[in-house]
């Protein structure tokens, strides 16, 4: 399976869905890297993942997604590193 990065800056509560965005984070295999930050397993496009979240942030929030190379280094818990293991 292949992992992608989702890397998100919510700048406002108050009109965006956020409960739908995290619902939709959660339909994946995933795990929490920081606060705003989540590898998920999935072989779909970074295109396909943001068009999936888009509709739940407000217009000046950020949204990234990245697809994770076989390349990494991380210092992390170890239910972390054995997720990137076996996921990147």
């Amino acid at each position: 399976m292949a992992a992608r990065l989702v890397s998100y800056h919510l700048k406002s509560l108050e009109k965006a869905d956020y409960d739908g965005f995290a619902q939709v984070l959660q339909t994946y295999d995933y795990m929490q890297i920081s606060e705003t930050c989540y590898a998920i397993a999935s072989e779909e496009s970074p295109n396909d993942i943001f068009l999936k979240l888009e509709p739940f942030i407000d217009p000046d929030d950020c949204l990234v997604v990245i697809v994770l190379s076989g390349s990494y280094m991380a210092h992390h818990d170890k239910h972390v590193l054995e997720w990137l293991e076996e996921n990147v």
